[in-house]
């Protein structure tokens, strides 16, 4: 199986499609200190624009949440080492990856330590297949640490966490429906799902890395309760059909939840508790429904964050 190397996990030069992109996105959620957050930064070099979401919030309903899209990319937003937007956010990979974020009501000063190698994600979770629009992409999840400045809040991070990167043509038109699902228990323990609606069929692939080892999910079952919104998760139950013959339960809540939208594609990033045989956890259960493939915005939200800003939870 091949690992990507520290060197892969830096800024690559692009071909000139225009629709060529590379992205880095990292989730956490510190369930000790009631903070949780989600960044997924994607830049499209040939094209010269961004896309950016940035969201945080505390579990007593304090948020903050920044997207771009299409936005314009300076040349000082890609170097050998980093990738960023503007003033606002960079990313810095020295062998960890670190984040950096500067807004008025938001700063963020954290890194990311990964858990196991960068393994390639598709030669795990789906043998002998690659999917369309993301050629070069692993995973890794790890502990997120430092510390953010939410308001006039400032709260020291201790986070499991996960994030990925991937680098090649992506079109965010194909997709009609996204069930992307990682789950963080510890160092030895990581669950990840994938369900995602694409060229007139289902594709279920995922994979659970335990105690060193990498084990394919062959099937998996999963049940989302949405919001009257239909955009925004309460939960997510699964049932997961592993290689060896294994079978597991996972389910999650929802702590919050941040919208992001991106060249027309809309997905909610939930984030939460997961369990698993009594083990708990830190979910994000990413979801974007989008059967008639639409591209408006969504005119209301209910439990999800969709506004700028720095804003407060509704009870």
């Amino acid at each position: 199986m091949h690992i990507f190397s520290e060197a892969d996990d830096r800024p690559h030069r692009p071909d000139d499609d225009p629709l060529w992109q590379e992205s880095s996105l990292f989730v956490w959620h510190d369930l000790d200190a009631g903070v949780g957050g989600f960044w997924r930064l994607g830049q499209e070099p040939v094209a010269g624009a961004v896309n950016s979401c940035f969201g945080l919030f505390t579990h007593d309903g304090l948020r903050f949440r920044s997207n771009v899209t299409g936005t314009a990319l300076d040349p000082a937003d890609r170097g050998e080492a980093h990738m960023g937007w503007g003033p606002h956010l960079r990313v810095s990979f020295d062998g960890d990856a670190a984040i950096v974020a500067d807004f008025a009501d938001c700063e963020a000063a954290l890194r990311f330590t990964d858990f196991h190698p960068r393994f390639d994600y598709h030669a795990v979770a789906m043998p002998g297949r690659q999917l369309t629009g993301a050629a070069h992409h692993f995973e890794v999840s790890g502990r997120m640490t430092g510390t953010v400045r939410i308001g006039d809040r400032e709260i020291a991070i201790d986070a499991l966490g996960y994030r990925d990167r991937s680098w090649g043509r992506r079109d965010w038109s194909q997709s009609r429906g996204t069930r992307w699902w990682p789950c963080v228990f510890g160092p030895n323990l990581t669950t990840h799902i994938i369900h995602l609606v694409h060229a007139g069929r289902v594709m279920k692939v995922g994979y659970v890395w335990r105690d060193g080892t990498t084990i394919p999910i062959v099937d998996s079952d999963l049940v989302v309760g949405l919001e009257s919104d239909a955009l925004t998760p309460r939960h997510g139950d699964a049932v997961l059909h592993l290689a060896t013959g294994e079978v597991l339960r996972v389910a999650c809540d929802r702590a919050d939840a941040i919208l992001m939208q991106v060249r027309g594609y809309t997905a909610v990033e939930t984030i939460g508790t997961a369990t698993l045989d009594g083990r708990r956890g830190m979910s994000n259960l990413e979801v974007s429904t989008n059967a008639a493939g639409g591209h408006a915005a969504p005119l209301c939200t209910l439990g999800s964050n969709a506004a700028d800003g720095l804003s407060r939870r509704s009870p």
